[in-house]
């Protein structure tokens, strides 16, 4: 059974952080409601005390970062009068004392957490934070990608099952669709998701094939009509091969 996207980008960016900033610990999750988020990742951890811990906004240092939806840090987490200490016993059993939080925001909501830890008392220098947060944009990019896939998913499911009678509007929002998917594909990291994606795809083409858009014909007493027009019939006799189609009949 494939895994969650979540699941995926959230570890490697745990991984990517550890490797750019030397941290030894780091973990995150993200938001199953509003205010809680699950910690189900963790890389570099000497214990499970941190899996499946449920932080609520406002509470301990990652909380405080969810409510504020900024980066916080404390220099030894026991001791910090900063934040509260609801967690404390998960946090001594893993021995961590140097911590930062930084939130994962997808369009002015916040997502998740994504932690990086010390287990020595040491201030966390520019590169720590800088790296903190890369690792907090990458998982947000990739949720961005999968929101926007699924949105369009929809739309184009929509329009597909409302069939020929859909309005002429409605088949050139499928095609925008169409393209928008396509330039996504590469983007989506879920191997089972950018398989419905293509899949998607490939039914919107033939859809799109079926219903080429219609153009305005030039009327017949245009100037540029009768110019063109012309230009095509004297192509075809030099050619012989027949117009694909005529705008109206070669006349000077």
């Amino acid at each position: 059974m494939p895994e969650p996207v979540d699941a995926v980008e959230m570890r490697t960016a745990l991984a990517g952080l550890r490797r750019t900033s030397g941290l030894p610990v780091a973990f995150g999750g993200l938001l199953s409601d509003a205010r809680h988020a699950r910690i189900g990742e963790l890389d570099g951890a000497r214990t499970g005390a941190l899996r499946g811990l449920v932080i609520s906004a406002g509470s301990g240092l990652g909380g405080k970062a969810i409510a504020l939806a900024r980066p916080c840090a404390v220099t030894d987490y026991p001791a910090s009068r900063h934040i509260s200490h609801e967690y404390d016993t998960a946090v001594a059993a893993e021995g961590l004392r140097s911590v930062v939080a930084v939130p994962v925001v997808v369009r002015r909501t916040v997502r998740g957490v994504l932690y990086g830890a010390l287990r020595t008392p040491v201030s966390l220098g520019d590169r720590t934070f800088d790296a903190a947060v890369a690792a907090a944009r990458d998982v947000e990019q990739a949720l961005a990608v999968r929101d926007e896939v699924r949105e369009l998913l929809a739309l184009t499911r929509e329009q597909a099952a409302a069939g020929p009678g859909a309005a002429p509007g409605a088949w050139e929002d499928v095609r925008e669709a169409h393209r928008q998917l396509r330039a996504l594909a590469p983007r989506v990291a879920d191997p089972a998701l950018r398989d419905a994606l293509l899949a998607v795809c490939g039914r919107l083409a033939s859809a799109s094939g079926a219903r080429p858009p219609r153009r305005r014909p030039w009327r017949c007493g245009s100037r540029r009509a009768r110019w063109t027009s012309w230009r095509v019939w004297r192509r075809a006799r030099r050619t012989r091969r027949p117009p694909a189609n005529w705008v109206c009949a070669p006349r000077r």
